[in-house]
């Protein structure tokens, strides 16, 4: 009896093993390709490639990259590299030089791609790529303020860690990340994301204006990146 149990055993056994390590497999043949997965649509390349050379491609890739790198990052990390990645990667250049208007507001692949933005557009490519990468809408404020040591308008992104913290402002400007109330050199007029508007959000505290999507260029804004595959 025991030597048929045992020739049952090895008969059944390989095939289960052969079944569970088939199941391994495609398991972690299925979190390859997650972990592989495209974030930037396979067409947005070719295009960068045919428009701009295999410079601007390049970027598209390493943007690529510092999502894949930074997904599983905690929040601090996640905003020190975005800040930082853009700031290098991309040159400033005014609307007026660039893009021939007086304002426009670029979607992150144009930047990146025509290697040139104002401040509005690294907010935008630093707003999107946060959000991307799991940061709370809610934490996050695109920034118009007012540059007093330059005298001139500007804009930042603001991170609020709780509702009522005082901001960290990431800055084309100024490299590092600092509290908002160290950044005396910015005064605060309004701020928004997309669920709604407030003035002087930037202290901390702020009162509610409305619905962002009333600003014409935020609207246009996200119909170019819709129809690159982006939803801001």
């Amino acid at each position: 009896m025991l030597e048929g149990l045992q020739q049952r055993a090895n008969r059944v056994f390989p095939f289960l093993f052969k079944g569970l390590a088939a199941t391994f497999l495609l398991g972690l043949f299925v979190l390859l390709q997650a972990d592989d997965k495209q974030w930037i649509k396979k067409e947005l390349f070719a295009s960068a490639q045919q428009e701009f050379g295999a410079e601007a491609e390049q970027r598209l890739h390493d943007w690529q990259s510092l999502y894949q790198d930074l997904r599983n990052k905690d929040e601090d990390e996640k905003l020190r590299a975005v800040n930082d990645f853009f700031n290098t990667a991309v040159n400033y250049v005014s609307d007026q030089k660039h893009w021939g208007q007086e304002d426009y507001w670029a979607t992150p692949y144009e930047s990146l791609t025509t290697h040139g933005a104002d401040c509005e557009d690294f907010v935008i490519a630093k707003y999107y790529t946060l959000k991307e990468l799991g940061v709370e809408v809610e934490k996050l404020r695109i920034t118009y303020v007012k540059a007093l040591r330059i005298n001139q308008a500007h804009m930042v992104l603001t991170y609020f860690p709780t509702p009522d913290a005082i901001p960290l402002v990431l800055d084309n400007l100024i490299g590092k990340i600092y509290p908002a109330n160290r950044r005396t050199d910015l005064e605060p007029v309004y701020s928004f994301n997309a669920s709604g508007m407030w003035l002087e959000r930037m202290k901390g505290q702020g009162i509610r204006m409305g619905n962002p999507n009333k600003l014409d260029l935020w609207t246009d804004l996200r119909l170019r990146m819709s129809a690159e595959g982006m939803e801001i």
